[in-house]
């Protein structure tokens, strides 16, 4: 989130409370236990396939009992198990990628309220597509257990859709909802799916949900063995609360098909608030990480999946230039991450087959009285838990585990830096990631002791839960961490 959407809250307190000015100050550029830790070396039959109804590869099995592959289940896949599938082993990676667009129909795009800038509707709905929205998966499991990783260029997601996105992909995985893990890069010039800034229609919102849990399935279902190398890079960024640090690591993951070392795909994570395209834009837009990926992509010829990181006071430090406009600034901020991300990927380690997965859920109260009232009148797509004039969030964190190399956590909204990297610190592996805005989008998560001290106004405050948020969350999230020994 960004200082100018302050102004959703000053407007609708002009609704029932004293008015004031809009605050337009520009940045540059149910609660759960947590699960056991629970390390996998694969031992399922672990079908790829045969986790819903039709296992997607088109082919029934003709039953008419090969003599060639010696199993006797009369498919001539050689398994043994009957489905006509083959099936991830226990030994190795199995992973699949999948993009999809989420562009909007020009009907669709009349009900679509960009997020990140001004008060609700003022700006007026979207008037083009700049460059369409993905949704972009990678899936990654040992046998049949794994995880999905999604990420959909938006500003970020109420848990009604992030609920309703689990669940169905849950369903038609096979996989548990907790290794479901959907987030957003947190564009603001991206469709506001958290309704703070007018939200969107029923029809591009079902189109959205559809063709995202669409990419989870097929990343599922099209898995093969590969082999994960991981690496580290750096790129510029800023701390816009004055802090002399900032998380400017990029971590890069990457899948080659165990047959012939085809690339099959790229995870990336790097901390920078999407805003270098402005408030005055009135187009869709993935802003930076759009052209980090389509550059990254057009030189590796693979998908490209980008995570936002700890980015809740981080801004972008775009290369000087003379740029024509903001388009053009993002490009080039853009083209300088992928850039960085590139140039230790011939440095990249190998990453040994073992997976490990961790999962907890954890209650927040949301101190902040417009959130609350917010709530209340209908305008957020999230559902709080009311106890008088108090509400309350179930929020949750997913943890995963990759040999020992990678460690990856899933943060529920923008931890601020000295929030986010205390969670980085307790991992012992060498590569690690905190996804931002990844499970949920809760607005800022601010370490108590930097709590309304006057740091770039006390923004970040102004959109936050509460004071203990921060200390709460990164204590359930460091606690998924260190059940993990190995």
């Amino acid at each position: 989130m960004l200082i100018r959407h302050i102004g959703f809250w000053s407007c609708l307190s002009l609704v029932l409370l004293p008015a004031c000015a809009d605050d337009a100050v520009s940045d540059p550029g149910e609660t759960g236990d947590t699960a056991g830790s629970e390390a996998t070396s694969g031992d399922g039959d672990g079908d790829s396939g045969d986790a819903d109804a039709g296992d997607g590869d088109g082919d029934p099995g003709d039953g008419d009992g090969d003599p060639g592959d010696g199993d006797g289940d009369g498919d001539g896949d050689g398994d043994g198990d009957g489905d006509g599938d083959p099936d991830p082993g226990d030994s190795e990676f199995w992973v699949g990628f999948d993009v999809r667009s989420v562009e909007p129909t020009d009907e669709q795009l009349d009900s679509i309220y960009l997020g990140g800038f001004g008060a609700p509707f003022v700006g007026g709905t979207a008037t083009a597509v700049h460059d369409a929205p993905y949704a972009r998966t990678m899936a990654v499991g040992l046998g049949d257990e794994g995880v999905v990783f999604t990420v959909v260029d938006a500003i970020g997601m109420g848990n009604h859709w992030t609920r309703q996105i689990r669940s169905q992909a849950a369903n038609l995985t096979g996989l548990s909802e907790d290794r479901i893990i959907v987030a957003t890069t947190h564009s603001h010039a991206g469709p506001d799916f958290q309704g703070l800034w007018g939200g969107v229609g029923d029809s591009y919102r079902t189109m959205v949900i559809n063709e995202t849990v669409g990419s989870m399935l097929a990343a599922w279902q099209t898995r093969q063995p590969a082999e994960l190398s991981v690496s580290n890079s750096t790129a510029l960024n800023r701390n816009r609360r004055d802090w002399p640090m900032t998380d400017d690591t990029i971590f890069v993951l990457q899948a080659h098909a165990k047959d012939d070392a085809a690339l099959l795909g790229t995870m990336m994570s790097f901390a920078a608030h999407p805003v270098i395209i402005g408030s005055d834009n009135t187009e869709i837009s993935r802003d930076y990480p759009g052209y980090a990926v389509d550059s990254l992509e057009a030189s590796t010829g693979a998908p490209v999946v980008f995570f936002n990181g700890i980015l809740g006071d981080v801004s972008p430090s775009v290369p000087p230039g003379m740029y024509a406009d903001d388009f053009e600034e993002a490009a080039a901020y853009g083209g300088h991450v992928a850039e960085q991300a590139e140039l230790m990927l011939a440095d990249a380690v190998p990453v040994e087959p073992i997976m490990a997965h961790d999962y907890a859920e954890w209650e927040l109260v949301v101190d902040n009285a417009l959130f609350n009232l917010a709530a209340q009148l209908g305008i957020l797509d999230y559902d709080f838990m009311f106890r008088g004039l108090t509400g309350t969030v179930i929020t949750q964190s997913a943890y995963v585990r990759l040999g020992t190399q990678v460690q990856i956590v899933a943060f529920p909204g923008e931890a601020l830096t000295r929030c986010g990297l205390p969670i980085k610190e307790v991992m012992s592996a060498p590569y690690k990631a905190v996804l931002g805005n990844a499970g949920d989008a809760l607005g800022y998560f601010i370490p108590s002791d930097e709590w309304m001290t006057g740091l770039n106004d006390d923004y970040e405050e102004g959109v936050s839960l509460s004071m203990d948020a921060g200390d709460i969350s990164q204590a359930e999230v460091i606690g998924l961490i260190e059940a993990d020994v190995f």
